[in-house]
């Protein structure tokens, strides 16, 4: 039985079509900027922590925590603590991404506005090992910006409500 070259030209065709198809349908088309973000196995006390917390108990915490801030704010009327402050995504990868990462350590600190006349509470995160020892984040990494060279930090500047002062640029 002959073959008929048109039929098998065509037929090619199809077949070459199908497969480029396939394979691009297999990329699962346009991929946004990633991170791979390592789950190192942790046997420490974090690492078998659940912290998990209902929302009822959150409220409840949240509308302790406005009462104590309320009072300590009618005794030192400069003293500004924020609700709650929002780090961006960004952040909170380059923190998690390093390897020995098994969690992330939040730090209270103070600051002062640029008159020196306020101080306000803020939270600075720095990632933590299984050891319980905190992990910088290097200069050169993509949002360490402000390190000097060779130098390592953590996240501040988180988004307070209300609104605190705007940070030194």
């Amino acid at each position: 039985m002959a073959i008929n070259p048109k039929k098998a030209s065509v037929m090619s065709l199809i077949g070459i079509f199908s497969a480029i198809l396939l394979l691009n349908s297999c990329t699962g088309g346009p991929k946004e900027e990633g991170v791979w973000i390592p789950n190192p196995k942790d046997s420490s006390e974090l690492g078998k922590r659940n912290h998990f917390i209902p929302e009822a108990e959150i409220k409840e915490f949240r509308a302790d925590f406005n009462i104590d801030r309320d009072t300590l704010k009618r005794l030192m009327p400069n003293l500004f603590i924020p609700n709650s402050e929002a780090f961006n995504k960004k952040i909170l990868l380059e923190i998690l991404k390093d390897p020995k990462c098994v969690g992330i350590r939040i730090y209270y600190g103070a600051a002062k506005d640029k008159s020196g006349a306020r101080d306000e509470f803020r939270l600075i995160l720095v990632g933590v090992d299984a050891n319980g020892q905190d992990l910088l984040i290097d200069n050169g990494s993509a949002v360490a910006t402000k390190a000097p060279p060779g130098g390592r930090g953590g996240a501040e500047y988180g988004q307070c409500d209300p609104p605190c002062f705007a940070p030194n640029p």
